[in-house]
């Protein structure tokens, strides 16, 4: 299953805290942030609060022919996004 999660506007504890329990319990974690960028917070420190390793994806890795989004079809993905909590 795919999940959206909005990570709020600014920093890492914007996350709501049902997204942040999809975030845990997800088995893959996923952001882009060419949308939409969180100025207030790295990586770095997403990966610290949420206690999980997160993947990059790049414009073209979401658009294009996204193999990321078939781990979704028997695994649960969560795709972190900037901007409001949206799960």
């Amino acid at each position: 299953m795919l999940f959206f999660v909005g990570l709020g506007l600014y920093d890492e504890r914007d996350i709501s805290v049902k997204g942040l329990e999809i975030v845990r319990s997800a088995d893959v974690v996923y952001a882009e942030f060419y949308t939409s960028r969180l100025m207030g917070t790295s990586i770095e420190r997403l990966e610290q609060l949420y206690g999980r390793e997160i993947r990059m994806l790049s414009r073209s890795e979401i658009e294009g022919e996204a193999e990321w989004l078939e781990h979704a079809r028997e695994r649960n993905v969560a795709l972190l996004v900037g901007g409001d909590p949206m799960i």
